[in-house]
């Protein structure tokens, strides 16, 4: 196992440092892309990863036809598909459902009922963590499960504030899932009027400033209880601080739509938080947690924002907050945001100004159409360049879903999946901050985090992952009688198109040629070894 271990380092570094084109076996670095490696380029970076059968599914079709049914979001799906996800309990249930769905235990329970509950109360989240990796893995709607993963990035939440892990399975379905190829104003604003969002970025607390009067009021109701200046001026000072939130109001122009320092200013901020008070929750009744608009709460008065009035709105003052929200999913400055941050993502790490005009331009045309706005990704001239083939880096969340989806992993408990994403730094729905986990190679190839993927690799070849299993079958191409092949097998498996460089071949050969036994007893000791570096390599880190 220790030359073993070296073996990978000298792999670690060349991911660390970069391939050349020139050490991969199949790649003409000075020509454009072939058909093989157009299909490829295209599902590494609209499904969770290219497969052999992925592959032949897209030559068979064709790249037009089969993302033109993609972008529909409707393919059928598979029975196996249907029954995995429908043992699930809780993530098709509404937010009134969920609250509901808690067990209220009286104050004198004792510890053992109380743990009960808590644990109880945690399924909704459990099983939410559970359908989006299962999605991944199994769902025929490749590209719908990678524009959720970006909105799932874009409008990050987190799971461990408030009680946002009650709620999460409407949150991922109705927000993310069911919008990933719509508009992109319906997303902004399922969103924004969801409460997970107004309790991540504190908006169900934001409220105007007190007036005079209700000032005057509390210093009154404090001074019946006390006399002390202090304890007077505190309240007053509690009260004020009770007012405006701007947290929401920031992270919306600056993360959702408009981008940071573009097209606003700090005042423009402090207007939208105004234009937003008395967008909050229930507290108690019927829905409890649902969205709510108080009008006690809100901010009355005209506002100014980007230059412009938004009219005070007496009678339907949370029009003023739709109205906004129309402002902005149509504003130049957010399909300029947008369409740079999806080519950052499903491009290259820095995209070309110049292509990301263009798909501005079809985002304006087009209103936010999110299925229209993929598809000109994939028909702009500047996607399927040798540039960009090959050119991002794996997240982690993108690492480990590959990794089961190309060795047709068996996965009957997630728990150990989630704790290996933690791990590597990208723990599902616990971003703490609202940017998101970062999506450029920097952020994710240190050799401390490579190391992690080849424990993650390692263990998964070696069957040590609890709850996952590569089956049996996954090796049944590889004969006793010829270890000569082994390695073109599993590289076909592995990385169905373009192979490895030299160095992985390398190691690969001396892993084969110097694994003791022979036979039966060679091959079950070999294949575990030959995926893990496969799955480690550098090849297999780039997408």
């Amino acid at each position: 196992m220790h030359r073993f271990l070296t073996l990978f380092a000298c792999l670690l570094v060349s991911a660390t440092t970069g391939i050349s084109a020139q050490d991969t076996t199949t790649v003409d670095p000075s020509g454009p892309l072939n058909e093989d490696e157009k299909i490829v380029h295209l599902l590494n970076r609209f499904t969770p990863g290219a497969t052999p059968e992925l592959v032949a599914e897209v030559r068979e079709k064709g790249i037009g036809p089969w993302m033109e049914e993609q972008l529909a979001g409707n393919v059928a799906e598979s029975d196996r598909f249907r029954t995995i996800l429908g043992k699930f309990e809780t993530v098709g249930l509404t937010e009134q459902e969920l609250y509901d769905y808690r067990e209220k235990v009286p104050g004198s329970a004792s510890e053992k009922e109380k743990r009960e509950a808590r644990r109880h109360a945690r399924i909704p989240m459990h099983e939410t963590f559970a359908w989006v990796i299962l999605r991944a893995l199994h769902s025929n709607n490749h590209v719908r499960e990678t524009s959720s993963d970006f909105f799932r990035n874009h409008f990050a939440i987190n799971v461990d504030k408030n009680a946002i892990k009650l709620i999460l399975p409407d949150w991922e379905r109705e927000v993310i899932l069911n919008n990933s190829l719509g508009k992109f104003g319906e997303i902004l604003k399922a969103s924004a009027k969801h409460p997970a969002m107004l309790m991540f970025l504190d908006n169900h607390i934001s409220r105007r400033p007190p007036t005079k009067i209700e000032l005057k009021k509390i210093e009154m109701k404090t001074r019946l209880k006390t006399k002390n200046k202090e304890d007077i001026q505190q309240a007053i000072d509690i009260a004020l601080q009770r007012g405006l939130n701007e947290n929401y109001a920031r992270e919306l122009l600056e993360l959702h739509t408009l981008g940071v320092d573009r097209h606003y200013r700090q005042k423009d901020v402090i207007q939208v938080a105004r234009i937003l008070t008395g967008w909050t929750i229930q507290r108690g009744g019927p829905y409890p947690g649902g969205f709510l608009f108080n009008k006690e709460m809100h901010d009355p008065g005209n506002k100014y924002f980007l230059n412009g009035m938004i009219r005070e709105n007496r009678l339907n003052p949370v029009g003023e907050g739709d109205f906004l929200l129309r402002i902005l999913e149509q504003h130049k400055g957010t399909a300029g945001f947008l369409s740079w941050k999806l080519c950052r993502w499903l491009v290259n790490d820095e995209p070309d100004e110049k292509m990301v005009a263009r798909i501005a331009k079809v985002f304006i045309k087009t209103k936010g159409d999110l299925a229209k706005v993929f598809e000109a990704i994939v028909e702009d001239p500047g996607f399927f360049t040798r540039e960009n083939y090959r050119a991002k880096f794996k997240r982690p969340w993108e690492f480990v879903v590959s990794a089961l989806r190309v060795t047709n992993a068996e996965v009957t408990d997630p728990t150990a999946l989630l704790g290996s994403l933690r791990e590597m730094n990208e723990d599902l729905y616990r971003c703490a901050d609202p940017t998101g986990y970062y999506d450029q190679a920097e952020a994710w190839r240190d050799p401390g985090a490579l190391a992690i993927r080849w424990t993650f690799a390692v263990n998964l070849a070696a069957g040590k992952i609890k709850g996952v299993r590569i089956p049996a079958s996954f090796y049944e191409d590889l004969t006793q009688d010829n270890p000569g092949s082994w390695k073109k097998i599993l590289v076909d498996k592995v990385l169905p198109v373009g192979g490895i460089g030299k160095r992985t071949s390398r190691k690969l050969d001396e892993i084969i040629e110097t694994m003791p036994g022979r036979g039966k007893r060679k091959l079950r000791k070999a294949r575990p070894f030959i995926l893990a570096i496969l799955l480690g390599s550098p090849e297999f880190q780039k997408q």
